[in-house]
């Protein structure tokens, strides 16, 4: 495919865009910002992670991709305060995760009401349900994914 959806207006651009002519959408500009956070998510430097996703958001709050990675985070912070909970006997870390989780969540259900077709939101969605303990709903996530052999399974 070598065309996409501006992520602003819809109008269809080259994949070699930069810059959408119709709303002035600067394409380059979101997609550095979200490298950023996705090299601070994979050095575990969740603050920075997460301060790019935000930076992105203000720029387009309706990107369900930017939203998912802010979920990501959540995510990933969770399951960070339940092994300090188990490693350190961490008093505060299991309300901590289930914050986390719960934040998560939202996030993925943003992505969802953006996309509702954005079949790793329900997987990422479901992961956090499950570790809340709502398996019922984790796997009506679960099965909304299904099918789809683009979803990045790692959290």
């Amino acid at each position: 495919m070598d065309t996409f959806n501006c992520p602003n207006c819809g109008k269809i651009l080259k994949i070699t865009s930069n810059y959408c002519y119709n709303c002035s959408y600067d394409v380059r500009k979101i997609s550095e910002i979200i490298k950023k956070g996705d090299i601070y998510f994979s050095l575990e430097k969740f603050p920075e992670a997460f301060d790019c996703y935000e930076k992105a958001l203000k720029i387009d709050s309706k990107n369900s991709l930017i939203w998912i990675r802010k979920g990501n985070v959540f995510l990933r912070q969770g399951s960070e305060a339940e092994r300090n909970k188990s490693d350190k006997k961490c008093i505060l870390c299991p309300v901590l995760s289930e914050v986390f989780y719960e934040d998560a969540i939202k996030c993925y259900n943003k992505a969802i009401e953006i996309n509702p077709e954005f079949k790793e939101a329900f997987y990422k969605k479901g992961l956090a349900l499950e570790k809340l303990g709502k398996s019922i709903e984790a796997k009506k996530c679960f099965e909304m994914s299904k099918n789809n052999s683009d979803i990045n399974y790692k959290n």
